[in-house]
């Protein structure tokens, strides 16, 4: 596993290990949150690719890309795989990875809130879809 993954708890394993074959792009890949560790080294996570969600539960089916950019602007490491979740904008707000729900919204609080899905969420039903 790249080292830097541990800082996305034992989500980024199950993002990490949930592959798809499809190749859904979008224009442009939307960086939805970015980490930053002690090394300078910095990890993206970006929508690559989105649709109306083929579950009735949700409103977007989404793909994640995985990008390590190391402290002068390189690309360290791009992943290949395209992760999949999915996403509900309204109440109950929640997000759906490697068959986990996970709830996220306006409502959530403190270390709850500032979290990738949170972002994740944020960025689908607020900014891209406003």
């Amino acid at each position: 596993m790249h080292p830097h993954l541990s800082a996305f708890g034992s989500d980024a394993l199950v993002l990490a290990g949930v592959l798809i074959a499809t190749s859904v792009a979008t224009a442009e890949p939307v960086v939805f949150h970015t980490a930053h560790f002690s090394d300078d080294v910095v990890i993206s996570l970006s929508l690559v690719g989105d649709s109306q969600s083929a579950d009735r539960d949700y409103d977007f089916d989404v793909l994640i890309g995985l990008t390590t950019i190391s402290p002068d602007g390189r690309i360290i490491y791009a992943d290949p795989s395209r992760h999949p979740a999915r996403v509900r904008c309204g109440a109950p707000a929640k997000i759906l990875v490697g068959g986990i729900e996970y709830p996220v919204g306006e409502t959530m609080k403190g270390t709850q809130q500032e979290n990738w899905k949170r972002d994740l969420w944020h960025t689908v039903c607020k900014t891209l879809v406003s």
